[in-house]
């Protein structure tokens, strides 16, 4: 009987934390020419709500085999816990059909920043829960992925971002810890082979320290002109206040030099509290808001 009377109360806890959680993380998402990237249209997109008892967040977009998919976390009230998700959407960046649990695990996962090397497509999804850094291959689309190896073990990394850049391969993130926070740092790490090779810190770390531009909010996306762009989070006031885009002047490894050439705060959209994230792939353009969220009528 105390062990029921304590499964009931536990389950009463969870079910009140989701009728209290006042806020919810939704996507944005249409389509977006390239040329317009520096100055993406917020107004343009469309909302994609997830269910009240839950939120969408960090949307990458990746196309294969003449289909393209958002992969985000879905992140449950209840369980407090995020998983990997993916929702196919067509021509237009309309769902074509609920979302569907991708990767899974008995701790907190989010941000799946997917990159392609060689003949195949990889995952790195945000574990912070268990301090490290984890390669996933992908063995069939968009739903079994496999372990292929470590990244980094021990550090509290998070936002972890790859890609090519004039012959190197460089890993962006936010690093907690020594009087920094994640929520306003940039670190940089980079290799000959993102998969093979040591990854060697750049001496210069943290490369930004900036509550207004430091922590990474998606993809590094190469503009109509070649240019490299990095979004970031605007944190001040709160997480996820807004976002930004700064063209990177310099990136080697003995400097680095970005400059902002788009704000947007979450307030400046009509009903959105926040944005924190931007992904833009094959002339579609996706983004996260926060809103108030509705209150759920049933729980199940």
């Amino acid at each position: 009987m105390q062990g029921l009377q304590k499964r009931l109360t536990r389950l009463f806890r969870r079910r009140s934390d989701v009728e209290r959680e006042p806020f919810q993380w939704y996507l944005l998402l249409g389509r977006a020419p390239l040329e317009t990237l520096r100055s993406p249209d917020v107004s343009a997109l469309t909302p994609i709500y997830p269910p009240s008892d839950r939120f969408f967040a960090d949307p990458f977009l990746w196309s294969e085999g003449g289909e393209t998919f958002v992969f985000f976390e879905e992140y449950p009230f209840q369980t407090r816990r995020g998983h990997i998700s993916a929702m196919a959407i067509d021509a237009f960046g309309q769902p074509l059909g609920d979302s569907k649990p991708v990767l899974q695990a008995p701790y907190h996962l989010s941000y799946p920043y997917l990159f392609a090397f060689g003949d195949h497509l990889y995952m790195v999804p945000e574990k912070k829960a268990v301090r490290c850094v984890d390669l996933y291959r992908c063995t069939r689309f968009p739903d079994r992925w496999e372990k292929v190896k470590t990244l980094f073990k021990g550090p509290r990394m998070v936002d972890s971002t790859l890609f090519e850049y004039e012959g190197r391969w460089w890993l962006f993130c936010s690093v907690k810890g020594r009087g920094v926070r994640y929520d306003e740092s940039l670190f940089a790490y980079y290799t000959d082979h993102p998969i093979e090779g040591d990854w060697l810190p750049h001496p210069l770390n943290p490369l930004v320290r900036d509550f207004a531009l430091g922590r990474s909010a998606g993809r590094v996306i190469k503009d109509a002109g070649g240019r490299l762009l990095r979004p970031s989070q605007d944190c001040t006031g709160h997480y996820g206040a807004g976002l930004n885009l700064s063209e990177i002047i310099t990136l080697s490894p003995s400097a680095y030099e970005e400059k902002r050439i788009w704000h947007r705060r979450g307030e400046e959209t009509p009903g959105v509290l926040g944005l924190h994230h931007l992904d833009w792939h094959e002339g579609f353009l996706v983004m996260d808001a926060q809103r108030q969220r509705l209150k759920p009528q049933t729980l199940e």
